[in-house]
């Protein structure tokens, strides 16, 4: 059978496009934007809300009968406040710490007095906005302020026997974020009252209804956070703390591939370990862990309530 013979000259008919299809991937595509634009407006307005960031407070370790020395660390071009609590031998374990959302340097001020008669160094800052540091908090500044604060840190203890982390209740959000970026990477982290979803508790304080919590970025997610973890984990919680449930430390710990000890206390309110008559219980463990240097790999898992 003979091939039809196709005369070259003649125009090759092309198909033209299907105008519904070009028409509905427009449209499909302005949604996405649409969306992408929604989330990024919601994110900013929470973002906007969700810090409280109380006034300096005058209360300091020195009237505790503890001598402290008054930091200022820049970052970013905003100046934070720190205070670091030495202790007389340099090569003691020495603490950072990341308080919570509401709080200040003044409100550390006891902890600090309590983790040097153990003989403890500690180094507590605020973020940008808390207390007499400047600027407005962000994420993406609390994370570099975390940064700034943890190199200050090491600075000041080069001697050290073991560097710690502990975040409490925010600030385990934000240790969790920033963790992966220290360095030299700490001996161990401790999180105290921590929550598993900073998108979680944006509901549950009110931020975001839960119909809408989909359109707000789960940024602060503490159980992707805790998996990318190498250091041992001490998570500490309160069976009765009002705020967080228990249940964030348990997830906390399910998620965690570093080993980690969970304990649970009883009868603590959240802002039981700042409150010097409810704190022992709180402090004693963490105490106990970091000077028997973090947990022993045999303490990996155990994260029933």
């Amino acid at each position: 059978m003979v091939a039809p013979v196709v005369d070259p000259r003649l125009p090759v008919r092309r198909r033209k496009p299907d105008r519904r299809v070009a028409r509905g991937i427009a449209w499909l595509a302005g949604v996405v934007a649409l969306l992408v634009l929604v989330r990024s407006v919601v994110f900013v307005a929470v973002e906007y809300a969700a810090f409280d960031t109380p006034p300096p407070g005058a209360l300091r370790p020195d009237a505790l009968g503890v001598p402290s020395q008054p930091q200022v660390l820049s970052s970013d071009g905003r100046r934070l406040r720190a205070s670091w609590v030495p202790v007389d031998d340099p090569r003691a374990p020495a603490l950072l710490v990341l308080h919570g959302d509401g709080e200040e340097l003044s409100q550390w001020a006891s902890v600090q007095a309590r983790l040097h008669a153990a003989g403890i160094a500690s180094y507590v800052f605020d973020y940008s906005g808390y207390g007499a540091s400047e600027g407005r908090p962000t994420l993406a500044r609390l994370r570099q302020d975390t940064l700034e604060a943890w190199a200050r840190f090491v600075a000041l203890t080069p001697q050290a026997a073991g560097r710690f982390a502990l975040g409490f209740s925010m600030g385990s959000a934000v240790l969790l974020d920033a963790a992966p970026l220290l360095e030299p990477a700490p001996k161990g982290l401790v999180l105290g009252a921590g929550f598993a979803s900073a998108r979680e508790m944006a509901v549950r304080v009110g931020l975001v209804p839960r119909w809408a919590a989909w359109l707000l970025p789960d940024l602060w997610n503490g159980e992707r956070g805790i998996a990318q973890v190498a250091q041992p984990l001490l998570i500490v919680h309160s069976r009765a703390d009002e705020d967080v449930p228990v249940g964030d430390a348990l997830r906390l710990c399910q998620a965690a591939r570093a080993p980690r000890q969970l304990l649970l206390l009883d009868g603590l309110t959240h802002d039981a370990p700042l409150e010097p008559a409810q704190s022992a219980p709180f402090w004693d463990a963490v105490l106990g862990w970091v000077k028997q240097e973090g947990p022993a790999p045999s303490q990996a898992g155990g994260c029933e309530g």
